[in-house]
């Protein structure tokens, strides 16, 4: 039992530095979406959703990167190869969870709503990233 428990807390705490590692490459690679929203409007509809986003797309890198969720292979946080795709990546998908909240938001007037549609909605984009890398990198190597 005690052996069970140590697994599991050794489990979790190796998902804890996996979070904060992909928060830290988040919150960097996705600061010209973020720059960007700062300037939109309903500014509060706009920051529920923009807090949710970078919320939960760490957490989802995470649970994917570290194998918890899906069995792909992910770039490491510092891979300089996949740097200018990631940044792009992780800004499209701020962006469009951010988007999708705030439409959520305002149009049935459910701030849960806000919160609830960019959290899914980026786990459910950040997910098929070693896909897009993949098709990218076949695409690459056709020759013209």
């Amino acid at each position: 039992m005690v052996r069970r428990a140590a697994g599991t807390i050794r489990r979790f705490d190796r998902y804890l530095n996996q979070s904060l590692t992909a928060g830290m490459e988040v919150s960097t690679l996705a600061v010209p979406t973020l720059w960007f929203l700062l300037f939109a409007r309903p500014a509060e509809a706009v920051a529920l959703s923009a807090l949710t986003a970078l919320c939960a797309t760490p957490l989802a890198v995470a649970a994917f990167r570290g194998g918890y969720v899906g069995g792909a292979q992910w770039p490491a946080p510092g891979h300089l190869g996949t740097l200018a795709g990631r940044s792009a990546y992780y800004s499209l998908v701020v962006g469009g969870g951010t988007y999708l909240g705030v439409a959520a938001n305002l149009h049935w007037g459910s701030f849960a709503l806000g919160v609830l549609v960019p959290a899914v909605a980026c786990a459910v984009a950040v997910s098929a990233l070693p896909r897009a890398f993949r098709s990218l990198a076949r695409l690459s190597r056709l020759s013209l």
